[in-house]
């Protein structure tokens, strides 16, 4: 900056002596044509004050901006995927089996599995296929990866699983998305799905068992609940409920959720719709075909030994046995106090009403289903998972609106 100065003559006290700031040319040059100065503490207040802030550099980034997002989708693909993977491998591996399967294949193991047909087909070709007899064999020796051996049936299982977790948890994201006001929380959903399946047919201390139709029989459940919340055409409603009920008899509740969707027409509850004739003829022939399958199977089965008896004195006292109850607590992954509490909460009608469900299928287990089997109420994880996190997305919503009323107040 250059000094100048001005000598103005005084009256009787002599001359009086005045310094002038004045900009130095390169201040002057570079801050014309709107380049940024090179010293802006060069720069007169009022020039500086007409200067604009400068901008924080962005941080360095090893991914174009423009990919980033690309990129981080496809690893949390990846992510889930593996996770998925590894929950079915370890499900398979290291679970036994409840059933035997060489009689479960031939129509001679107990009642009332037996009636659940639908992985006999499969079952029956992998074990019959001398290719993966063969693969079965070989991997059998790699005693580090398979301890317990492999049959050539977990060739079929393992990707029917895959496929019945991945429908689980996509049917979930969806539900999500269709009733959540930001979709803030969209990434977490699947990753709490898998939770809830570690929980629900791994976790487990009492009663350790596994059932080869129960993943399939998740994703059956919550395609049919995909479907019935899409209103999709009732012919596909229909066709799925029918393999749903090879597969295993809680298909029936399905019923419950098309009635309770059916009576939601623009937002509002309307209890007559349950009556019309859409509604009556769906439900009245699928619930018709449903008794018939079980019918024909208990006739067909009858000469087979049963397990089929009242459950609820059993049941009452694992209620009441200290021990049991964090398994009893594992039910959804440890979030079914969250989703009783708040399920009034919850941003929809159609979810709110879905969770009607919830002590109908209590009751039936009550009667007929051993509690601790907490895999009983496996096939509503898509509608737990999706209701807790739409829960604690308006919890979040909730604390930044309470966070921002007050740093506003001050």
């Amino acid at each position: 900056m250059s000094t100048l100065t001005h000598t103005s003559p005084g009256a009787s006290s002599g001359n009086v002596s005045t310094k002038l700031r004045v900009p130095h040319p390169w201040c002057v040059l570079c801050t014309k044509g709107g380049s940024p100065p090179l010293f802006p503490d060069r720069l007169l207040p009022d020039q500086r004050a007409s200067q604009p802030s400068p901008r924080p550099s962005p941080r360095p980034s090893l991914i174009p901006a423009a990919q980033r997002p690309a990129a981080r989708k496809l690893l949390l693909i990846t992510l889930n995927l593996l996770a998925t993977i590894q929950i079915v491998w370890f499900y398979l591996n290291r679970v036994p089996s409840f059933l035997h399967l060489d009689r479960y294949e031939a129509g001679r193991e107990r009642m009332p599995f037996q009636a659940r047909l639908l992985m006999t087909l499969p079952l029956r070709w992998a074990h019959a296929s001398p290719t993966l007899i063969r693969f079965a064999s070989t991997l059998s020796a790699t005693k580090i990866w398979f301890p317990l051996g492999i049959r050539p049936e977990a060739f079929v299982e393992a990707p029917i699983d895959i496929l019945a977790i991945l429908a689980a948890g996509l049917v979930a994201r969806d539900l999500y998305r269709r009733s959540s006001p930001t979709g803030l929380l969209t990434p977490f959903v699947y990753p709490l799905t898998l939770v809830m399946v570690a929980a629900s047919y791994c976790l487990l201390t009492i009663h350790l068992f596994r059932y080869v139709y129960d993943l399939p029989s998740l994703g059956l459940f919550a395609c049919g609940m995909w479907l019935i919340q899409r209103r999709a055409h009732p012919l596909l409603f229909a066709i799925l409920f029918l393999i749903a009920t090879l597969n295993r008899e809680t298909s029936v509740l399905l019923l419950v959720l098309f009635v309770l969707t059916s009576c939601i027409v623009d937002g509002q509850w309307r209890p007559r719709r349950a009556l019309c004739a859409r509604t009556i003829l769906t439900t009245g022939s699928l619930a018709a075909l449903w008794l018939a399958w079980h019918l024909w199977a208990a006739h067909h089965f009858a000469a087979l030994p049963s397990e089929s008896k009242p459950r609820l004195w059993a049941n009452l006292a694992t209620l009441l046995w200290p021990f049991a109850w964090p398994q009893l607590a594992g039910i959804a992954g440890y979030t079914l106090p969250l989703f009783l509490l708040m399920r009034r909460n919850l941003p929809t009608l159609e979810l709110r009403l879905w969770t009607a469900i919830l002590p109908i299928w209590f009751f039936v287990m009550l009667f007929m289903g051993l509690l601790i089997e907490i895999r009983l109420f496996g096939e509503l994880i898509p509608l737990f998972a999706c209701a807790c996190v739409l829960l604690a997305e308006q919890h979040v919503l909730d604390r930044a609106a309470t966070i921002s009323s007050v740093s506003q107040s001050r």
